[in-house]
């Protein structure tokens, strides 16, 4: 592998049970198996993702709340103590700088986790920032191992190892717990479609010792969840779950110049809020659907093929878009894909074609999850 890439924590142990691939700058498993079954094992029992390979800042002091709010899109005055938001931090066009999660863990301060692709450029922003606001922004990515437990099964796991009742911690709360005896984050989020909590495994530096700690911890994390049906999964899994849910990726279906409100991620943006934070006029007009230059839909292929990124979509003839992202629903057993296209230009139930190398190939507009929410994904109980 290449002497540049960043390894995290469990790297030693993935590298002798999976398949590790460079990934965002870092070495990341792909696979431990097979992708489909690490894919089914989420959505039926739980699996278990490293994702330490994100970035993960502490942001604290009296202006804390105010400095979030005047660089990220969602309410962070609703922010109760031991609560969290899906969010996005914005350029002054309006283009999606990062999506991420914010966590208040105390009066003062906040865990902001970000892409791991977005990590220094989002630093810098914080730190360049942070000048005029009595606020401190602190690194703690190497410092916290981060591993993501999803499915059906994930609570009767974390239930198993926690030394108190998880159980009624409501979605996007964030507690300070101990699990398997060591100092955690419990974050009942996930990004798979289904159930399940990230953890924040406290006290784990980057040296010998604290890798031993992180590795003890995802083993013990496997052993407990043998009779839930635990597996260990990798980026492809982490990938196609999140397609099938119709969840976006940056990089993908964010970057510097699309808007939330084009990605249709509009939980993610609050517009009563004070002070306005970066970007909030273009995404104010593109709410009121004025400038919007895209809109992203979801595809389910009626013809045999898989979609991919960059796909040209035509509709009568005529190209209104490209993929986004694309790959196999394994629920379906048929291509997805999340594009791009010109607003207006098709509805729900329209058929597509989509140029599959050189051949175009039917597909169906729809809506997201691509599966059916009674079934599978994380309100199939409520």
């Amino acid at each position: 592998m290449n002497d540049d890439l960043k390894r995290t924590h469990l790297y030693d142990w993935h590298v002798k049970h999976g398949d590790v691939i460079p990934f965002a700058g870092w070495e990341m498993p792909v696979r431990y198996s097979d992708i489909r079954e690490e894919h089914m094992t989420v959505r039926n029992t739980v699996g278990i993702f490293d994702t330490s390979h994100m970035f993960r800042f502490i942001i604290k002091g009296p202006q804390a709340q105010v400095f979030l709010q005047t660089l990220t899109t969602n309410n962070v005055s609703k922010l109760k103590v031991n609560e969290g938001h899906y969010t996005t931090c914005l350029n002054e066009l309006g283009g999606t700088r990062d999506d991420l999660t914010l966590y208040r863990v105390g009066e003062d301060e906040y865990i902001w986790i970000t892409n791991a692709s977005n990590g220094p450029k989002i630093h810098s922003h914080l730190m360049k920032h942070s000048t005029t606001f009595d606020v401190e922004v602190i690194d703690k990515s190497r410092e916290i191992t981060m591993i993501a437990v999803q499915g059906p099964m994930a609570i009767q796991l974390i239930q198993k190892i926690a030394d108190r009742n998880i159980r009624d911690y409501s979605r996007f709360s964030c507690y300070r717990v101990k699990l398997l005896g060591y100092d955690c984050y419990l974050c009942r989020t996930g990004y798979t479609g289904e159930d399940g909590v990230e953890i924040l495994v406290l006290d784990t530096p980057f040296n010998d010792e604290g890798k031993k700690k992180a590795i003890s911890f995802w083993d013990q994390l496997l052993k407990q969840g043998e009779e839930f049906g635990v597996k260990p999964c990798g980026l492809g899994a982490r990938d196609s779950t999140r397609l099938e849910a119709g969840l976006v990726l940056y990089g993908h279906e964010l970057d510097e110049e699309t808007s939330p409100i084009e990605a249709k991620i509009p939980y993610a943006v609050k517009f009563k809020v004070e002070p306005h934070y970066i970007g909030y006029d273009v995404v104010k007009q593109h709410k009121d659907e004025d400038g919007i230059r895209k809109t992203r839909i979801g595809l389910v292929m009626i013809d045999r093929g898989i979609p991919r990124e960059q796909y040209p979509v035509s509709f009568n003839g005529v190209e209104i878009g490209v993929v986004s992202s694309g790959g196999l629903s394994p629920i379906l057993d048929k291509g997805i894909a999340l594009a791009y296209v010109k607003p207006g230009s098709v509805n729900i139930g329209d058929t597509v074609e989509i140029d599959i190398k050189g051949r175009m190939r039917k597909a169906e507009v729809t809506k997201w999850p691509f599966y059916d929410p009674n079934i599978y994904g994380a309100s199939r109980n409520q």
